[in-house]
């Protein structure tokens, strides 16, 4: 990287930048306009206060007719476009006052310039994934594909390179592509024309928990049943898009209660099972709650012996103490005859036999 210091007309935005929803347009008054909403007035405030501190250089590349693309510091520089016309947020008096306020307002600031992208994608992906300035879900995942898209051979190769150039885990890699795939595949169908929602409202980090459960994993392709990865990122292909349909229903659609079926993301793991069962599936698909179509996965049968088997540790616990009781022991007694009665009630069903 070479230091030097820029006009912020020379600087550009970054259409590419990971953190930008991609229903923003790519002009630059558009890009503002998203940003403003973002609370940057506390940045303004800072900026204007202070001026601008040289150990947050942005990080730049070369572009077309003498301007640099900021690859790191784009909500920077829209503070500092803010501060010089705050008009361009769209007639927000906040952004106006903190503009009005400020004692500093900086035309030239410190640039990291890198030849390329790639230069600096390492850089980025440390700072953003590994480091204390991270990015959210959504952003880390299209960070990890841009990594992805840089790399060649088999997919399982490249999921190793990339988790090795920002030194995490290749099979956390590898589920952050799969939920990003996933992702793009519901966002290009427009979110299911699901009421309300799109890209700033989708959990994606709720939706990355879900497709880390295999039996999702597997439901909407980015697995096989027997495990193995699809790597829908390279496979588009692999994915079930009516299955997708229904787990993003499931996951985001509010009811007429005002909830999802998923209510809480702590319900994913029931989700899961429900999705193991054909049974409970379908009594899913018919409309039931999670908690209905959980009910269907649960085993009666072992559920009634586990008890039994606690029951009788219990008793045999119980019975280390009878030397403390007697039979004058009136509440004692009590008990006992209710535990005698629960206990008739399975041998009389049974016809099991006293011994």
């Amino acid at each position: 990287m070479n230091f030097k210091t820029l006009n912020i007309n020379q600087l550009e935005f970054d259409k590419k930048n990971p953190h930008l929803p991609t229903t923003v347009g790519p002009k630059e008054p558009e890009i503002i306009k998203y940003l403003a909403k973002t609370g940057i007035e506390d940045l303004m405030i800072s900026i204007g206060e202070n001026g601008f501190f040289p150990g947050e250089a942005i990080v730049a590349t070369p572009a077309k007719n003498n301007k640099y693309t900021v690859l790191e510091g784009n909500r920077r520089l829209a503070a500092l476009r803010l501060l010089q016309n705050p008009d361009s947020a769209g007639n927000r008096r906040s952004i106006t006052k903190a503009s009005e306020g400020a004692k500093n307002k900086p035309t030239e600031i410190p640039a990291y310039i890198v030849n390329s992208r790639d230069d600096a994608l390492q850089y980025l992906g440390f700072r953003h994934i590994s480091g204390v300035q991270r990015w959210d879900p959504l952003a880390k995942a299209r960070y990890l594909k841009l990594l992805f898209e840089q790399t060649s051979g088999e997919p399982e190769k490249r999921c190793i390179e990339v988790a090795r150039e920002i030194g995490s885990r290749r099979d956390a890699v590898r589920r952050n592509l799969d939920a990003l795939a996933a992702y793009e595949a519901i966002e290009e169908r427009d979110f299911f024309d699901i009421k309300d929602l799109d890209e700033e409202n989708f959990q994606f980090g709720t939706f990355y928990t879900a497709i880390a459960n295999a039996e999702i994993a597997s439901f909407v392709g980015v697995r096989e049943k027997d495990g193995r990865a699809t790597y829908p990122i390279a496979n588009p292909k692999s994915l079930k898009k009516e299955h997708l349909a229904e787990l993003t229903e499931w996951m985001f659609k509010k009811e007429s209660q005002g909830s999802t079926r998923l209510v809480e993301s702590r319900n994913i793991p029931k989700l899961n099972e429900v999705i193991e069962n054909s049974n409970a599936l379908e009594k899913l698909r018919q409309g039931v709650s999670l908690d209905s179509a959980y009910s269907a996965t649960i085993d009666n049968k072992k559920v009634f012996l586990q008890d039994i088997v606690n029951a009788t540790e219990h008793l045999k616990q119980a019975n280390s103490n009878l030397h403390s009781v007697s039979s004058d022991d009136r509440d004692v007694v009590e008990r006992v005859r209710e535990a005698m009665k629960a206990l008739n009630i399975a041998t009389n069903h049974l016809k099991v036999d006293s011994q």
